[in-house]
């Protein structure tokens, strides 16, 4: 369920959901909203469902019911291997089908989108892949699982995380892309424009003036209108993304007339929080903007490779710091041991069984990785005690330039939207009810 919604309205949500889709059509539902923490990060619902309809007298009725076949003379036909007469088994509801899943997940997409509009947030759900949807310019992100999530919750960098943030990476250099290429198809249009209609200068021609008192003197009348081609070309429009949104975001608080139109495609929360980004951070285009969000980007993901780096040195330190540990501990035990007359040792060995396994395995484990190498404890705690500190601080960081990264998208997406949308901002209320109804 979307975490923009509050809890009362999830539960509006899939009270409405499961009214037209499932009771409504004779199913018993069971729904159950999990939000384990109380902190709306990652809302959703159980709904069980039964399979089996009622019958008119209240009571279970069968899933599925037997369609007997007949000959010719309309008798029923008998198998004389089964002892039966041949039949065939069909469902009685068409509940279990395998198309219902898509149905259903269509219809939660509808609705969810519904809600979303009613409420005024700019975020809308495809229940559809990219493929389905023909987005080829879009790479769809990998599913985390339970336990990739909690780490990743809290602050944990994850092989599947990365993944994702690697796709979310690509695709926003993938929209920066775009967005470049539709800024230059606008200038390559003006330029087109001005070169198919030059402006046109007056050129007088080279003769000899003439003296004063040969001018004749004529009757002054205004001078006639200039043609198409001699007037002064309108100065174009600065591109999209050169326009002072800032400027457009606060004269859309401030003016009533423009608060009206802007309240058609979103809420004015959504505005305050963009105006109130945008002031923060001194950022007044729509370019500016994304080269906000595409150095944030380069950061985080600068950030996550450090991180992963340090981990991945952890991982070989952290095991040897153990194994050298348990080697140095137990090694006296295991000289004891050595020392021991044949007859005794099985006997000290029992004894000490757990000191020596220990002991074993750790000499195992450190001629396997260290290469011929001596033990160096105290330097390897050292550097892993430093490793720890920088970890600690690139996880501060990761998660800062991660909220960083989210709320800036939302900006972004926030003023495309008000761009893209305003000519319908313009359009009467009156025609656009018209246009809705037919």
């Amino acid at each position: 369920m979307p975490v923009e919604f509050s809890h009362m309205q999830n539960l509006n949500l899939v009270r409405e959901y499961v009214r037209k889709n499932f009771t409504d059509n004779g199913m018993c539902a069971d729904f159950a909203i999990h939000d384990p923490k109380g902190e709306n990060q990652n809302p959703h619902v159980h709904i069980m469902l039964t399979m089996r309809p009622f019958n008119e007298d209240k009571t279970w009725g069968n899933k599925q019911k037997k369609v007997y076949q007949y000959d010719k003379d309309g008798n029923k036909i008998y198998d004389t291997k089964k002892r039966q007469y041949k039949c065939s088994k069909i469902q009685t509801t068409d509940w279990n089908e395998q198309t219902k899943a898509e149905e259903w997940r269509q219809a939660w997409g509808d609705i969810l989108n519904q809600y979303l509009e009613q409420t005024g947030h700019t975020e809308r759900v495809d229940h559809r892949s990219f493929e389905r949807q023909g987005i080829t310019d879009q790479i769809p992100t990998i599913h985390l699982g339970v336990a990739a999530h909690q780490m990743e919750k809290r602050g944990i960098p994850t092989e599947r995380g990365n993944i994702n943030r690697e796709i979310k990476f690509a695709n926003q250099r993938l929209r920066n892309l775009k967005m470049l290429i539709t800024e230059l198809k606008s200038e390559l249009e003006i330029l087109l424009a001005e070169k198919v209609n030059p402006p046109v200068t007056q050129s007088q021609p080279q003769e000899m003036p003439t003296p004063p008192s040969e001018i004749p003197k004529l009757k002054t009348s205004p001078p006639p209108p200039p043609t198409p081609q001699q007037q002064v070309p309108t100065k174009p429009q600065p591109p999209t993304s050169e326009l002072n949104i800032l400027e457009m975001l606060k004269n859309m608080l401030s003016n009533p007339e423009a608060k009206a139109k802007v309240q058609r495609i979103t809420s004015m929360s959504v505005v305050k929080s963009a105006v109130e980004f945008l002031e923060m951070y001194k950022i007044t285009t729509l370019s500016k903007l994304q080269k906000t969000l595409a150095a944030t980007e380069t950061k985080f993901n600068e950030v996550n490779e450090k991180t992963k780096a340090v981990e991945e040195r952890l991982k070989i330190l952290n095991p040897l710091i153990k194994q050298a540990d348990l080697y140095l501990q137990h090694k006296e035990i295991n000289k004891l041991y050595k020392q021991q007359k044949p007859k005794h040792k099985d006997r000290f060995y029992e004894t000490h069984r757990t000191e020596l396994t220990l002991y074993e395995a750790a000499e195992r484990f450190l001629k396997a990785n260290l290469d011929g190498t001596t033990l160096n404890t105290k330097t390897w705690k050292k550097e892993a005690a430093q490793l720890t500190a920088e970890k600690d601080e690139l996880y501060q960081s990761y998660r800062q330039l991660k909220e960083g990264v989210r709320q800036i998208g939302i900006v972004r997406r926030s003023v495309e939207h008000i761009l893209d949308n305003a000519e319908k901002m313009e359009q009467p209320q009156q025609q656009r009810r018209h246009d809705m109804e037919r």
